[in-house]
């Protein structure tokens, strides 16, 4: 497991949250109030309703990026709209249980009908191994999607397993079981400098407590004491450049993203480091059926970094077929590719392939070291305007398997 700083971060990036909402929205899966008025198995994971990555803060909602007709055109005509969905969660990490979001959508301008809603929503999740969360979210889109503002309050307390530090403790497959609860908040916001380009700051703090929670394991990895009790801050700008006809399902375009945090007890932590992640996403159309997908990420991290808030590979399935965690040091590269095709009325399928290194240093990396991350998936279109679909994926790795279930593509 990534760790809780994983599960947060997936909500910091709002792919677990607003995502989700918009796309029930848009398939007519929510529950809709009173609107307001026109003034042995593989492990399971469901990525897109328990999130990938509770700690990475990498990432620009897609919801944010959506358009007029990202949009549902009855809802966009409506000043606002509740909704509660209830999802099922599958993870092999925290095992099984039901998250909720209740939320609010809605247009600061109600004459805008093409800038994407802005959201008031509350959110959490139970499992079957006692891993819990609950958090308040308030998104904003101003001036006609000129200002993008974001805050965040939750609480987690999750159960996982510590596989260690560096590729060779993750390959060695022995874990100890911990837990990891605290309180984490965030702060936002980004200015559209050019077309399609966002730049901005973000400010995040969490304070977390690590405990063992059984005897060490012989040859098992040691947990990191120092981290058991540690309050983290850190201040640093994002950068966000799409250009994607479709965030949901882009046939063309371009995405890239960045950010760096820097910790520090300048802006309220008790230990200083800096953290580093960037991606590039781009998309090809082959024919009118066929679109050709590839990703490529990195994380760099340097300084007395928690463990927590180490490269962790798998996170945001930068290579699928590798439990999220398993893999960690302070520098990762990984990429992937696929093909996707649309096959007869609603059903897809899609072939992929990847790999991915974690290592202390960049200088490190080798070509014997890459593990490999492959697989085949089914897609399914739940809505055919904004072409959102469900997709279920099975990935081999390196002594390694799982079968993934979720809402909208990998990348």
């Amino acid at each position: 497991m990534p760790g809780i700083a994983t599960v947060i971060r997936g909500l910091i990036d709002m792919r677990s949250i607003r995502v989700i909402v918009l796309i029930l929205a848009a398939a007519g899966l929510a529950w809709p109030a009173r609107a307001q008025p026109t003034s042995g198995s593989p492990p399971v994971s469901l990525f897109t309703v328990a999130p990938a990555d509770p700690a990475s803060v990498d990432s620009t909602s897609p919801v944010q990026q959506a358009a007029a007709t990202e949009v549902d055109k009855a809802a966009a005509q409506k000043r606002g709209e509740f909704v509660l969905a209830p999802m099922p969660l599958v993870n092999p990490t925290i095992e099984n249980g039901l998250s909720l979001v209740v939320g609010y959508l809605y247009r600061v301008d109600a004459s805008d009908e093409k800038t994407a809603p802005s959201a008031t929503m509350l959110a959490g999740f139970k499992t079957s191994n006692g891993s819990w969360m609950a958090s308040a979210v308030q998104s904003l889109h101003l001036s006609r999607d000129r200002f993008r503002v974001l805050g965040l309050a939750a609480h987690t307390d999750i159960n996982y397993a510590f596989f260690g530090i560096g590729q060779a403790a993750g390959s060695a497959g022995v874990s100890v079981e911990l837990n990891q609860a605290g309180n984490v908040g965030l702060v936002e916001g980004l200015v559209r400098v050019l077309p399609n380009t966002y730049v901005g700051a973000r400010y995040q703090i969490l304070d977390m407590t690590v405990a063992s929670k059984g005897l060490q394991v012989p040859d098992g990895p040691t947990f990191p004491g120092a981290d058991a009790d540690l309050r983290t801050a850190s201040l640093g700008p994002r950068f966000d450049f799409d250009t994607r006809d479709n965030p949901f399902y882009a046939a063309h375009g371009t995405q890239v993203r960045g950010i760096v945090n820097i910790y520090g007890s300048a802006v309220g932590g008790t230990r200083r480091y800096e953290g580093y992640e960037a991606s590039l996403n781009r998309y090809h159309a082959i024919g009118a059926r066929n679109v050709f997908a590839w990703h490529a990420g990195m994380c760099a991290v340097d300084g007395p970094a928690p463990f927590y808030d180490l490269c962790l590979l798998g996170k945001n399935q930068d290579l699928r077929g590798y439990i999220t965690g398993q893999y960690r040091d302070r520098t990762l590269l990984a990429a992937q590719a696929e093909w996707r095709t649309e096959l007869w009325w609603r059903f897809g399928a899609t072939v992929f392939v990847g790999g991915g290194q974690v290592q202390e240093s960049f200088r490190d990396f080798t070509w014997n070291d890459i593990l490999p991350g492959y697989g085949v998936g089914a897609r399914f279109t739940l809505a055919k305007q904004n072409h959102v679909n469900l997709r279920v994926d099975y990935g081999w790795g390196k002594d390694s398997r799982a079968l993934y279930i979720g809402v909208i593509e990998a990348f």
